[in-house]
């Protein structure tokens, strides 16, 4: 997921937590039905949910892309060492030592 991705996620996490809120504990001061009411409840504890699922989605995928970068080193450790093995193992650990 890219940041652009997670941040639009984040932002909409945030908005929906906030309406939550807000339909949730304004039960006498807001001008609208208890049917409208129970609606607007649903759809956001839904888009809560699915915004904690992505959310979840996007740490497994960081970890998963480590582990692939992890398991092709250890796919070349029977390569005779050299300069070829050296420029290999920098590559991929450089890769796995970026700091998002």
């Amino acid at each position: 997921m890219d940041a652009s991705s997670k941040s639009y996620i984040e932002t909409v996490s945030k908005h929906c937590y906030s309406q939550l809120t807000y339909y949730q504990f304004n039960t006498s001061t807001l001008k609208v039905s208890e049917q409208y009411r129970a609606g607007r409840l649903s759809a956001l504890k839904y888009v809560s949910e699915l915004t904690f699922k992505y959310l979840q989605e996007e740490k497994r995928l960081r970890e998963e892309f480590r582990q692939k970068l992890i398991e092709q080193m250890k796919l070349h450790t029977a390569l005779q060492d050299g300069e070829y093995k050296n420029g290999l193992y920098d590559g991929l650990n450089e890769m796995l030592n970026v700091k998002a």
